[in-house]
């Protein structure tokens, strides 16, 4: 895969990295049908009741996850949805967008009110709540992490990454979080850095990170390096930033990742579903298509995996990557 120019005022010489992803986003290598609209983010509500999704749709969809029948739409119009997280226990959603005008918002379902997140001079795709649903943090399109309450108050603001945020994830039992782009950092909610480093020695982007449940390490997934493309990993790092393992052979970059709730099993989306253990050995994978997938998640008994893709599916997998339903989005 060659990297291409892009011509666009909005990006400039410290946004090369940013650039490099945006044209990955939007398929411009030719892996996404022009009649197909991307799904970006899909999430399974924590109560097992509902499934979420968005993308390049001008709406947020909300599935009932018993019957996979769409029942609610919310419009998001002329942007980007590129994540999206539940609350931890509350029927709550959390959405950020690839733009300069929604940003990021937050729903509540019940009362069907929504909450735009005040401060932000853009958004991007790093979206999560902390463990106690008290805290949202979001990424802006520089290298900004932005901590708001549950409230959409603005906490913090702090620099992470000189070259962009593309993903964070809160630690499940503490109040810090691992961030990703060119580099990986692990910050206070105040911003105040407790380690950061270069996860290889030539420059790359990472695209997604979450902590295991256990606290005890974290998974990062990649790009791969900038100047090719090539050589796409994930890799299992402790707090201290020693590398456990390291996982090669996706044929395309590692876009989201997500651990099982009781943190046995690792699900990764690229060119296909894989399901690795918590040691990073293989345990099951899908037929690897063109139909490169984006969001996953599992539902909260651990039973299914769902998935979005760049050809605007999502399917329910079951732990071992077999095919079980495709929801209609009509």
């Amino acid at each position: 895969m060659n990297a291409m120019k892009i011509s666009d005022p909005f990006l400039n010489k410290k946004l090369i990295v940013i650039a490099l992803l945006l044209v990955m986003a939007f398929d411009l290598f030719g892996q996404h049908e022009p009649d197909k609209k991307t799904i970006w983010t899909v999430a399974w509500s924590p109560d097992g009741r509902y499934i979420a999704a968005g993308g390049d749709l001008d709406e947020l969809q909300l599935f009932d996850a018993n019957t996979f029948k769409l029942i609610k739409t919310y419009p998001v119009q002329n942007v980007q949805l590129s994540r999206l997280k539940w609350h931890p226990f509350k029927n709550v959603l959390a959405i950020i967008t690839q733009s300069t005008t929604v940003k990021a918002r937050i729903l509540d379902l019940d009362q069907e009110i929504w909450t735009d997140l005040q401060g932000l001079k853009s958004g991007f795709r790093a979206l999560d709540w902390n463990f106690s649903g008290d805290l949202l943090a979001v990424s802006e399109l520089e290298d900004a992490v932005s901590v708001y309450t549950a409230d959409g108050v603005l906490v913090s603001r702090f620099l992470a990454d000189p070259k962009g945020v593309a993903d964070l994830d809160w630690h499940p039992s503490k109040n810090i979080m691992v961030t990703v782009g060119t580099q990986i950092g692990i910050h206070t909610q105040h911003g105040d850095a407790i380690t950061s480093f270069e996860p290889r020695t030539e420059e790359v982007f990472l695209l997604c990170v979450e902590w295991h449940t256990s606290g005890d390490f974290f998974v990062v997934g990649d790009y791969g390096d900038l100047k090719n493309a090539a050589k796409k990993l994930l890799q299992f790092w402790n707090i201290e930033g020693v590398q456990l393992h390291e996982i090669k052979g996706s044929l395309a970059e590692y876009r989201n990742i997500r651990w099982r709730p009781d943190g046995e099993k690792l699900a990764t989306a690229s060119d296909a579903l894989r399901i690795w253990s918590k040691e990073g050995k293989l345990l099951a994978e899908s037929k690897s298509t063109k139909d490169y997938l984006w969001g996953v998640d599992w539902s909260p008994d651990g039973k299914f995996v769902v998935t979005s893709s760049s050809e605007g599916k999502i399917i329910i997998w079951d732990e071992n990557a077999n095919i079980r339903q495709r929801l209609d989005q009509k």
